[in-house]
């Protein structure tokens, strides 16, 4: 709700970049009346948040990346083994 609210204060249609665009029958036209919306909507301009720790973030994918990797290999060696026993 808050969400729809910040993008509409009035609650009223307004033009929102990458969401809404308001067009007149000449735009549609012009687009050979396509109301395809990727072709009036465009893209949104990304969100920034000013709570965002980027190096926390990261520092976390790399953690999450050294377990997987960890995992995996332990994965490969079970594999392995369990050919070895079918002596594949």
């Amino acid at each position: 709700m808050v969400w729809l609210q910040d993008r509409f204060p009035k609650a009223k249609l307004q033009g929102v970049q990458g969401m809404v665009k308001l067009v007149n029958r000449k735009e549609i036209e012009a687009a050979g009346w396509s109301l395809t919306p990727g072709r009036y909507v465009g893209v949104a301009s990304p969100e920034e948040s000013d709570d965002f720790d980027f190096e926390q973030t990261l520092r976390d994918i790399h953690t999450e990346l050294a377990d997987l990797n960890r995992e995996a290999v332990e994965l490969a060696a079970r594999i392995t083994q369990n050919f070895e026993e079918l002596g594949i």
